[in-house]
């Protein structure tokens, strides 16, 4: 028993002493300590020194430290990212943040070379290196970089040798210090942040915001607030009056016209598509119905079987083709139905001569638009199907499921030809890319994944969503790809690098659906409180015009969802 207390004591005494040096009570030399061990008080040198360090490691070295990484797929995507982040920011930020491009992109291509990475960061520097070519101050040492191939052309070129040893000092005020670190803290920057730490020197301008700050302040005494301070400064005023100039000078924005409207579908209509050659509109329904709708004048009617109709003897000047022109026997909606639950998905392939349907009752079912029959029936799923699309040439379609999988299939066999498993929730939707060789599936779980068709293996990863992403939509040259869901944001991916370049933000509710036109200059997207946002990419990025209109309504898909 006494031993037992003894190792009981031995051991509180341990940790108690661990502690106490840890946070420097105790001096790491001192075995057992007493009362006179302690450091519970401290000297005006200790108190000074204390303070000369924490003032060291305050705003202007609040970057962790660490080695720089060579990792140039990060380093592109990380240079990237801050290369748009600038662009986007608003005056005076955006002026101020701009020196920065040119310091970080010089030690990013020097630290590739430095790790033997030569294709790579000759990759790197012929991708942005445009970007100072122009500026005098920035020309000199852009254009010897593309001379040091090496780590010893490095030691070569006593300008670059300088450039790498000495820190690059850089002046901001308090406001663009406080944007830029919220930035770096909001994403994964490590790169950036070791860059900033090593070969960068960012001080404070305390006399620049003092002076806003006095500038602020009324006759009364009284500080205006923070819309009062923008409108104060010159740059914000310059670029506030050059973003109206050119929205005067610009073109007349085209009116909204509607050219259909399908009714009473509030709590019915699941899913819509638009045949290619615009001659019909197919919508799936919660009563596990397919209902096509005739847009052009004729009426839809079925074309005759090749059974031999026994009860009419056909004659010599019977016209070919005659049941076509008799519209009074036609319908204006034809209902196909096989169904055992909701469609959640419709989609033709590219001649219009077929009509894919996905359900809730783990089928898709393709149905011929010539004589509106069921004409095959792919099973695989173990859940609903909540999405399909279907490729360029119709050679393959995807199916998304909550099964967690999603699945590829021709339209010749009723098997699955492969199966993309990897997310850890619900596929909420499947795109095709412009090539036919890869799919994007979105997810519950909150990402985005690019697959390879011809083996099924896993190509990117893109993280960032907030919540369910429930809708994508590539551009029609495949450089870009756009996402949105449950967190009322649409985000815009480089597809080649992986990165994201702009976050569009506009929508109150969870965004369904979204769409490019056929030359990738506008992206439309639908949520469910009928707002429809138009936007317009540029060269560099993505801009919001922020245009809207207003739509009806066909009802969200999540309402036959449980």
């Amino acid at each position: 028993m006494k031993s037992m207390k003894k190792m009981r004591k031995d051991d509180v005494q341990s940790t108690v002493m661990y502690y106490l040096r840890k946070r420097q009570h105790v001096a790491k030399d001192v075995e057992n300590f007493s009362r006179k061990d302690l450091k519970t008080r401290q000297t005006k040198e200790q108190l000074a020194i204390q303070g000369l360090a924490a003032s060291e490691t305050g705003e202007t070295s609040a970057i962790t430290y660490s080695s720089v990484s060579g990792d140039a797929t990060q380093c592109d995507q990380q240079f990237t990212r801050l290369k748009y982040f600038i662009s986007d920011a608003v005056e005076p930020f955006r002026s101020e943040l701009v020196e920065l491009l040119y310091p970080v992109f010089v030690h990013i291509y020097l630290e590739l070379i430095g790790n033997a990475q030569k294709i790579p960061a000759q990759k790197f520097y012929n991708r942005h290196h445009g970007l100072f070519v122009e500026e005098e101050i920035c020309k000199p040492i852009i254009m010897e970089l593309s001379h040091v191939l090496t780590s010893n052309d490095i030691h070569k070129q006593e300008s670059i040798k300088a450039f790498k040893r000495s820190k690059y000092m850089l002046t901001l005020t308090h406001g663009a210090l406080e944007y830029l670190l919220r930035y770096l803290k909001s994403e994964d920057n490590m790169l950036l942040l070791q860059i900033f730490n090593l070969h960068i020197q960012i001080k404070e301008n305390t006399q620049s915001s003092s002076n806003q700050l006095m500038d602020a302040i009324t006759s009364s005494g009284v500080v205006e607030v923070s819309e009062s301070k923008t409108a104060t400064s010159k740059v914000s005023l310059q670029s506030l009056q050059q973003c109206i100039q050119q929205v005067r000078d610009g073109p007349a924005s085209l009116p909204s016209i509607c050219l259909y409207t399908v009714t009473n579908t509030a709590h019915g209509l699941s899913a819509a598509a638009l045949s290619p050659d615009g001659a019909t509109l197919g919508g799936g329904f919660q009563d596990s119905a397919v209902r096509v709708w005739s847009l052009l004048p004729r009426k839809l009617q079925p074309e005759p079987s090749d059974a031999v109709d026994v009860s009419r003897i056909p004659l010599a000047c019977d016209l070919p083709g005659r049941h076509l022109q008799l519209d009074s026997t036609g319908q204006d909606v034809q209902v196909l139905r096989g169904h055992s639950g909701a469609v959640y998905g419709v989609r033709y392939t590219h001649d219009s001569a077929h009509c894919l349907s996905a359900s809730e009752d783990t089928t898709v079912r393709l149905w011929s638009t010539s004589s509106f029959k069921n004409v095959a029936i792919y099973r695989g799923h173990n859940y609903p199907v909540w999405s399909l699309d279907v490729s360029a040439l119709s050679m393959y379609f995807a199916t998304a499921s909550k099964d967690m999988t999603a699945r590829l299939w021709s339209l010749d066999r009723t098997f699955p030809l492969r199966i993309f498993a990897g997310h850890n929730a619900d596929v909420d939707c499947v795109k095709f890319h412009p090539n036919s060789n890869y799919i994007a599936t979105g997810s519950t779980d909150r990402t985005v994944r690019l697959w390879h068709v011809q083996d099924g293996k896993l190509a990117r990863v893109l993280r960032g969503h907030l919540g369910s992403v429930y809708a994508l939509a590539f551009s029609p040259d495949g450089h870009y790809l756009a996402s949105a869901g449950e967190d009322r944001r649409i985000r815009i991916w480089d597809v080649a690098a992986g990165s994201l370049l702009k976050e569009l933000k506009g929508h109150t509710d969870t965004v369904y659906s979204l769409c490019f036109n056929n030359v990738g200059t506008m992206l439309a997207s639908g949520n469910n409180r009928n707002f429809i946002v138009k936007l317009t990419i540029c060269n560099v990025g993505v801009n919001a015009l922020g245009f809207r209109m207003r739509f009806r309504s066909a009802g969200g898909r999540n309402s036959g969802r449980s």
